[in-house]
């Protein structure tokens, strides 16, 4: 993937994971411009449109990842994305793990599934799912913040902020991830640290209402 074709497939993740389909949208676009031969980001490309609801355009999408040799196991996962953007959890827990069938040993499955299962309140498999995909894939950033995540949600605020660390120093854009492990270094009294990742967060999105009040708490705190 060429240097800007990633800078717009980050973005499109980004936006993704902030609810910006629409936004979400123009950058894999841009992305597809930059590099049309990018299977990740037809693949993200199939499932942003599922989620904006244009069905015919994404299925013409996995058309052409199907002639890029798409594997049925990519087929189920982004089938299971674009359930998960419907709210059809259960639809995206059985394709992931069918997914998983085919294919056990991609970490990243087992992060989507763990993920999915927390949404729906199975802590005991989502937290096994996360831990079996950071196993797997012990410095993979996805992974580790799955682990990071559901730790989080379960007051395991210690171990939580190791995966939620580990995935930031994976990646450092990884801004759900960097946000997270604010949150957790607030919680702990490191203002100053989290600080700077909220004040990171906030150059990609700006107008985010939770970030705006976690940096200026931070500010405060630090008598700013």
């Amino acid at each position: 993937m060429a240097e800007t074709s990633i800078e717009f497939y980050n973005q499109a993740i980004d936006a993704l994971q902030a609810g910006k389909l629409a936004e979400a949208l123009g950058f894999v676009e841009d992305s597809l411009t930059e590099d049309p031969g990018d299977v990740e980001t037809w693949k993200l490309y199939a499932m942003i449109l599922n989620g904006l609801g244009r069905s015919d355009d994404a299925a013409r999408a996995v058309t052409k990842l199907r002639e890029m040799g798409l594997g049925e196991a990519d087929d189920l996962v982004m089938k299971a994305a674009a359930a998960v953007n419907a709210g059809d959890l259960k639809t995206a827990i059985g394709c992931y793990e069918s997914a998983i069938a085919l294919e056990p040993e991609r970490s990243e499955i087992h992060a989507s599934l763990a993920l999915a299962l927390m949404r729906c309140d199975y802590t005991a498999d989502a937290l096994a799912a996360a831990e079996r995909a950071v196993e797997l894939a012990p410095e993979e950033p996805h992974s580790n913040y799955a682990l990071g995540h559901i730790l989080r949600l379960l007051e395991k605020k210690e171990a939580a902020l190791e995966a939620l660390t580990k995935a930031v120093a994976a990646d450092p854009d990884f801004l759900i991830a960097l946000y997270e492990q604010g949150m957790l270094l607030a919680a702990g009294g490191q203002y100053e640290r989290a600080f700077a990742n909220f004040e990171k967060f906030l150059l990609a999105h700006p107008d985010d209402p939770s970030a705006m009040q976690a940096a200026a708490s931070m500010r405060e705190s630090m008598g700013g």
